[in-house]
């Protein structure tokens, strides 16, 4: 008897053999499903990764920081045993002068020295005199960046000059770069602990909560919260994990659906065997073991070739959007960037298929042998003839009338394979449709990105701040700058400050300006608004943007429109910063969103310029200087802006003014630019743009705080990172793809296998081949159209939900239905179910119609 059962048990061996296209089927669905499985959560954890090292580089490492700390308070601190590690920041910055720079000397530790980057020569600095620097912050002082380099600076305040010897250079700063900040580390003042106050960075263990830990730190330090700072850059893995819930989620229903359509169809093809097996005295028991035996036989085989190939196609991705390439360094060490693979994640996925194929096998198992054994051998397990009202053919009107009542008589009879084919479309529509919404969102991230970092040249010279419209990069430097055989596509900008005269009621959100005026007024005594002694006004700038600035200028208009090469003397363009809702707390440069002042196009605005052109005094910051001569001008708004798109180095939070520079150079002659963007010639070696780099350094130097710096590696960066997601998105769409047409396909093979001896009979007594052409065509693409319809019912949810998990509402843009996207998709779906149609009919015309009356698949 056991012998026996063994035997019976090894029938789904041959059901694998002689069915090897569905075999194929079933195998490949398991396969792709376990490699979109893999390939997501490979990538979600490798880039969830390699963001938080990114975090850290443009922050710092750790998950908080606590400022204005006691020597006392910092040694409780490490001896904390919750706490991984602590590191200072001894008192406040000391400026310098040098080279008409201005740059700023740090005392700390050595671990905040090479917190985010890596001594590439050289030693830390150990004495007092001694400091460590960057590479590209010692060429825009003047120095040589060579170990050992003896140099002097001035000090700011006393302007005494002081020696100091360079004993090591560090890999470039991200965040020091990025805003061309200059920076010196020398070693903490051991002397001067019990006088001056201390930064701490600090890591807590693991399995520390963070909230109970913070609050408790205030008790035992006696700190006030606001001296605790969170680390922007702090690991949440909750957000990580729920949002690969929701993934594998995702995917496990789409591969269930279709595996469902695929086995059913599997089964539908041999239930005659089973009948004919049950009728010689097989057991219900037995039945299912075939079933569930077939079944885990390919699963067995398809969990590691699809886990392997998803390993694989995930490391071509991260290769191929140039990952590995990335050097980032913490802490004085390369951290090497590699592929995360999440094994206990991946062996939840793999026991979650299981049951999920347990459970479909059961299901199909035990509608099987609940139906009586002949039913089941004369092939009416699932298809009971009944009568349709609603679709009878006496009713029709016409040979077309008549082929839509049969095709929808098909629909309703055979209701549940329709359901299928109806959910397959509707999931594929609605998932293509999500990704290439996620692909609109990838290029609107990319684009954000660079206008939060002003990527907007391969090279930037910029001011962090000044007070006169003649300092800057000299008109005479521009020009040489623009001579160089490899410089091109050069913007610049140059800003006149002015008063702009407030006496309009100009709608505006008050409540951000007075805190804002408030918080100024708090820190140097006056604000940036009130009354001169002739007129209410504002600070502001009138900027002048050559050509070339005023074209990339183009993009980011909201209301109105101009020319580039036409703007008027008495004409002008307006930034306007907004605000992605009412709150103060999200001011930024968005395209949509509330604006702080309500400028409309059309208004004129009346500003005031000094006579003289001097504002480099608190005077006239602070309104007082009554005695000076101004200059009147009224121009008109043609265009506003979201984004003024050359940097503004005093981050003017009022209106800017834009206009061209040659009426800003009729108005100060000698006037500066205090920002260029610049690009190199194409095809230029690393060589050559470093040798660019330093002329560009060395004419920079001529002028007094302008920073002048390379942007080539942030500018790849953020294109990397945008090519990654359409990888991504690609990759996912091509394994979707193939498993929503497998599914399709069989979904509509099935259609018209079920019903191959009653289409023939039609033929027989006259049904031509055009007819049945059309017949079927009509019922796929009903079902298409049906379809569409509730895909488009689901897809505003589900985009809703993409909007909400991205950057996008941070970024300040707001949700709306992609129409274009899927409308597009819809008429590929309904495409699609022609041309299935069409490959179905060409096996049915070359069909003998008597051999398809005699066969029943």
């Amino acid at each position: 008897m056991k012998a026996n059962a063994e035997k019976k048990l090894k029938l789904h061996r041959c059901f694998l053999k002689n069915y090897k296209k569905n075999t194929a089927a079933i195998f490949l669905s398991f396969s792709l499903t376990f490699l979109l499985l893999t390939v997501m959560l490979v990538l979600l954890r490798t880039n969830f990764q390699i963001s938080n090292l990114q975090a850290k580089l443009e922050y710092a490492p750790g998950d908080c920081y606590i400022d204005n700390l006691s020597w006392q308070q910092v040694d409780k601190l490490k001896k904390d045993p919750e706490i991984e590690w602590v590191y200072m920041q001894q008192g406040a910055y000391t400026a310098y002068q040098k080279n008409n720079q201005t740059v700023f000397l740090t005392k700390a530790e050595e671990k905040i020295m090479t917190m985010t980057s890596k001594m590439i020569e050289g030693t830390y600095p150990k004495e007092k005199g001694e400091v460590a620097a960057e590479k590209w912050v010692l060429l825009n002082l003047g120095i040589e960046p060579t170990v050992g380099a003896v140099f002097t600076l001035t000090n700011y305040e006393t302007g005494v000059e002081e020696e100091f010897c360079l004993t090591g250079i560090l890999s470039d700063v991200y965040r020091n770069k990025k805003s061309g900040v200059l920076e010196l580390h020398s070693p903490m003042d051991v002397k001067a602990v019990d006088t001056q106050s201390f930064m701490a960075y600090l890591q807590f263990r693991e399995n520390v909560s963070f909230k109970e830990k913070i609050r408790n730190l205030q008790t035992q330090l006696g700190i006030e919260r606001k001296q605790i700072k969170e680390n922007p850059a702090r690991e949440n893995y909750t957000e990580f994990y729920v949002l690969c819930g929701e993934i594998v989620l995702l995917i496990f229903v789409i591969g269930m659906v279709i595996f469902y359509g695929i086995y059913r169809i599997a089964v539908f093809a041999r239930v005659q065997q089973y009948g004919i097996l049950r009728a010689l005295g097989m057991k219900k028991k037995t039945v299912h073991k075939i079933i569930l035996a077939e079944l885990f036989q390919i699963y067995m085989i398809s969990v590691p070739v699809g886990i392997l190939a998803g390993i694989l196609l995930a490391y071509f991705i991260m290769v191929l959007s140039g990952n590995f390439e990335k050097k980032i360094f913490l802490f004085n060490e390369s951290v090497k960037l590699s592929l995360v693979i999440p094994i206990g994640q991946l062996a939840f996925c793999v026991l979650l298929v299981a049951v999920g194929i347990v459970a479909i096998g059961c299901r199909i198992g035990k509608r099987i042998t609940d139906k009586q054994i002949v039913q089941i051998i004369s092939g009416e397990w699932e298809h009971k003839q009944k009568k349709h009202i609603g679709f009878s053919l006496d009713k029709a009107e016409g040979k077309t009338g008549t082929l839509i009542r049969m095709g929808c008589k098909y629909i309703v009879r055979d209701f549940k394979t329709s359901c299928f084919v109806i959910l397959t479309i509707c999931l594929g529509i609605t998932l293509f449709t999500g990704l290439v919404y996620e692909t609109k969102i990838a290029e609107t991230y990319r684009s954000d990105i660079k206008e939060r970092d002003y990527l907007n040249g391969q090279y930037v010279m910029s001011m962090l701040r000044y007070d006169n419209i003649e300092e800057g990069v000299s008109r005479s430097s521009a020009e040489e700058i623009m001579k160089l055989e490899e410089t091109t596509d050069v913007k610049t900008s140059s800003a006149l400050p002015v008063r702009i005269i407030d006496e309009n009621d100009v709608v505006r959100n008050d409540d951000y300006y007075d805190e804002y005026n408030k918080r100024l007024e708090e820190l140097y005594g006056y604000g940036g608004a009130g009354f001169d002694g002739v007129n209410q006004i504002y600070h502001s700038k009138l900027c002048g943007y050559n050509t070339s600035a005023l074209k990339a200028l183009e993009n980011f208009v909201v209301e109105g429109d101009f020319s580039p090469e036409k703007l008027r003397e008495d004409e002008v363009i307006l930034s306007v910063l907004r605000t992605k809702d009412d709150s103060t707390e999200s001011l930024g440069s968005y395209q949509e969103g509330t604006p702080l002042m309500g400028y409309q196009v059309g208004d004129e605005i009346t500003y005031k310029y000094r006579q003289d052109l001097q504002t480099d005094s608190i005077e006239y910051d602070s309104l007082q200087d009554r005695d000076s001569e101004y200059v009147y001008r009224t121009v008109k708004i043609v265009a506003i802006v979201s984004f003024p798109y050359i940097l503004d180095c005093d981050r003017t939070v009022y209106p800017l003014l834009i206009t061209d520079d040659r009426y800003i150079k009729k108005i100060a002659p000698e006037s500066s630019f205090q920002c260029l963007y610049l690009d190199g010639r194409q095809e230029m070696s690393k060589e050559n743009q470093k040798e660019l780099e330093r002329t560009l350094i060395r004419i920079g130097n001529q002028h007094s705080d302008v920073s002048t710096r390379s942007l080539i590696d942030e500018i790849q960066q953020n294109e990397r990172l945008y090519q990654k997601q359409m990888v991504y998105i690609y990759s996912i769409a091509i394994i979707s793809f193939i498993l929503v047409i497998i599914n399709m396909i069989n979904n509509l093979h099935y259609r018209m296998q079920v019903r191959t001896r009653e289409v023939c009979m039609l033929r027989a007594i006259g049904l031509s081949v055009s007819m049945t052409k059309k017949m079927i065509m009509i019922e796929n693409v009903l079902l298409g159209s049906v379809a569409v319809g509730i895909a488009f019912v689901l897809s505003n949810p589900i985009l809703k939900y993409i909007f909400k998990i991205s950057d996008m509402e941070a970024f300040g843009h707001s949700y709306s239905f992609e129409y274009p996207a899927f409308i597009c998709v819809s008429a590929c779906a309904l495409l699609i179910c022609v041309l299935l149609s069409l490959g179905i009919l060409k096996e049915w015309k070359a069909r003998q119609i008597i051999e398809g009356i005699g066969k029943y698949e």
